[in-house]
């Protein structure tokens, strides 16, 4: 009789084992995809794209879906890429610099962390801007709401600042990201290379939190 009574007290304990480690794994994975349905908070990151190019028709790609650089053939046809960076100069993916959904609008110099919903209206699409300087002015196609985000002193080499402006963006595939320009410059002091820091936000909404 003691024996069957240790028989079943031992099948009781592993069966309790074996609902609680059973019951605590199916927690960590519901756990898991509510963070990927979007139950956790949108990751700022922050990302040095390299636009030190001198040569007018280098320009470097960019999405936010990618998180970095992306290869852009034929960047006219091309839905891609969000944004691309020439030195100063940003394109959006639409108007005369794609076929995308893109747009931008300068929200001004606010708090980033806490510009956390996007509007859905009033994006500004590229055209053909001026690029004024030493010699003729150039021509090139550019965002009209980002193409100031900088200051520039007249200083002799000139020294390149954020403003620190918050800029809503919309992607090539009409999502929403929020943008802040941060530095133009690497650790080594080379210009042309273009921090910004963003948030992007995968699922279409405009919740940018």
């Amino acid at each position: 009789m003691k024996q069957l009574f240790y028989k079943s007290i031992c099948v009781s304990l592993l069966l309790a084992c074996f609902i609680f480690f059973y019951g605590c794994g199916e927690e960590e994975e519901n756990e898991e995809i509510d963070g990927v349905s979007g139950a956790l908070p949108l990751r700022v990151v922050e990302y040095m794209v390299d636009a030190s190019s001198k040569e007018a028709d280098v320009w470097t790609y960019f999405s936010f879906a990618s998180g970095g650089p992306v290869t852009a053939t034929d960047p006219a046809t091309s839905t891609g890429w969000d944004l691309a960076f020439h030195r100063l100069q940003v394109q959006v993916n639409c108007g005369t610099s794609g076929p995308g959904k893109g747009g931008a609008k300068n929200m001004g110099v606010i708090d980033f962390d806490s510009f956390d919903t996007a509007p859905t209206s009033g994006y500004v699409v590229d055209t053909v801007l001026v690029k004024e300087g030493h010699g003729e002015p150039v021509e090139y196609s550019g965002n009209p709401e980002i193409k100031d985000w900088y200051n520039i002193t007249k200083e002799m080499p000139p020294v390149i600042t954020s403003k620190n402006e918050v800029f809503a963006v919309k992607t090539a595939d009409g999502k929403y990201a929020k943008m802040q320009f941060l530095d133009y410059y690497d650790k080594e002091g080379i210009s042309g290379f273009v921090t910004i820091k963003y948030v992007y936000q995968p699922d279409g909404s405009p919740n940018l939190k």
